[in-house]
């Protein structure tokens, strides 16, 4: 788009290299750090003994999950992650462009009445640091978006997954792992998912720092 001074907004975002954009390393390697985060998480309740699997597995949910980590990861980083970014950055330096877009990102997330302040603010961290961290890989992979769709689907659907095959098991510290949300817990919202979170931006930012790309 002319106003990006982008000519072809789908090549650059790597729609007309389906193929190699979708199987390329950094598209495979976000799917299985996604996944790897949420497995260690799991395992952790597992160990702690705050949940346990199910009975049986609802099959009928499959398509569900693939499906809901498909549209949420697209949708929401073409219109974050490019469609706000680039605007933001026509009128901002990169880094605020990325900050901004992080705070908005976490705020149209709605506050949830039902839990305590603390946790309210633990989920906006969490949402921020997300936000900050897709944006980043965005970035540092330009202009591939699909390594972003990657992690935050990969992120949704695992989750949606582990809601699947196991049940929340007495009281856990929420704190920690994460408020319920939608009859499970949600990561974002606790110490541990907040700090993985923090450890993979920590990395993407000295990554920029070694190319040219922040400003």
């Amino acid at each position: 788009m002319k106003r990006w001074n982008q000519k072809n907004i789908w090549k650059s975002l790597g729609f007309t290299q389906f193929a190699d954009s979708l199987f390329n390393h950094s598209f495979k390697k976000e799917l299985c750090k996604s996944f790897l985060i949420i497995l260690f998480w799991s395992l952790l309740l597992i160990f702690g003994k705050f949940i346990r699997f199910k009975s049986g597995i609802n099959y009928t949910l499959l398509f569900d999950i693939l499906f809901t980590s498909i549209f949420v990861g697209l949708a929401e980083e073409l219109l974050f992650r490019v469609w706000l970014f680039e605007e933001l950055k026509l009128f901002l330096s990169t880094n605020k462009a990325i900050f901004l877009q992080s705070i908005l990102f976490s705020m149209v997330h709605p506050y949830n009445f039902d839990e305590s302040f603390t946790i309210n603010i633990l989920i906006k961290i969490g949402l921020f640091l997300l936000g900050n961290y897709l944006n980043l890989l965005r970035i540092n992979n330009y202009p591939n978006i699909f390594p972003s769709i990657a992690f935050h689907g990969g992120i949704v659907g695992y989750i949606f997954l582990a809601k699947s095959i196991f049940h929340i098991q007495g009281n856990y510290p929420v704190l920690i792992y994460g408020n319920q949300y939608d009859n499970f817990i949600n990561p974002v919202s606790g110490l541990i998912g907040i700090f993985t979170l923090l450890i993979l931006n920590i990395y993407q930012i000295k990554t920029l720092k070694n190319s040219s790309k922040l400003g």
